[in-house]
């Protein structure tokens, strides 16, 4: 059974993770400004909805952007007490052209105490009524997409050569039974995430989490 190496899946409140970073543990009530918008992703959020009212040029920008909020926002972080840690990501889509722009969208994505990567497409449902206003209803909350993490789920940074989004990285994983049935790359058995955070730092917190499984001998 997959859990945090020699943890027994107990011990501290992050579930038996030892020195989860304070940004990424949903248990920490207070985030200074720069890490909470990080955590968030707000800043790519904003620029990337800001980009489509810029190049579409709507003729109710406000309406648009109604849209683009309720359509395209991650998933809330799941309030269970099995996530580790927690936080918004870049995520290509199965079988996406890393190097696309648009085949990048953002993903609540945590990790629980039984060492399993999630990823959030839970989105809400928008339509418009008859007089054309927006119609926003709840998202329906599908499962998670789940992928394992075990001795030798290796990752790395991407360069600019490999993926055109900034602070990229990619993580081998075994998929469970709710992992995305898309394509994927495939290493010794393991599918190829591939995911971009909003800076370095940011990147290497999540690189903690994954770390005492590529330190593992198979």
């Amino acid at each position: 059974m997959a859990g945090y190496p020699n943890s027994g899946n107990k011990g501290s409140a992050a579930g038996g993770y030892p020195n989860v970073p304070s940004s990424l543990d949903p248990r920490k009530a207070k985030l200074s400004l720069d890490d909470y918008m990080e955590n968030h992703q707000i800043q790519p959020f904003v620029q990337e909805m800001l980009s489509e009212v810029f190049s579409v040029l709507p003729e109710d920008p406000y309406e648009y952007m109604t849209y683009h909020l309720a359509s395209k926002r991650p998933a809330r972080a799941p309030k269970d007490e099995s996530v580790a840690a927690c936080g918004v990501l870049w995520v290509l889509l199965p079988g996406g052209d890393p190097m696309s722009p648009d085949q990048w969208r953002l993903r609540r994505c945590w990790m629980t105490t039984a060492a399993v990567l999630c990823v959030s497409n839970a989105a809400a449902e928008v339509e418009r009524d008859a007089a054309g206003g927006v119609v926003i209803s709840p998202p329906s909350d599908p499962a998670p997409q789940e992928y394992a993490l075990e001795a030798g789920a290796t990752h790395r940074e991407l360069d600019e050569s490999e993926a055109c989004k900034p602070f990229a990285f990619s993580i081998a994983v075994k998929p469970g039974p709710l992992a995305h049935k898309g394509n994927r790359t495939l290493n010794n058995g393991r599918w190829i995430l591939q995911l971009a955070a909003t800076s370095d730092e940011h990147r290497d917190e999540w690189f903690s989490l994954f770390a005492p499984y590529a330190k593992l001998e198979k």
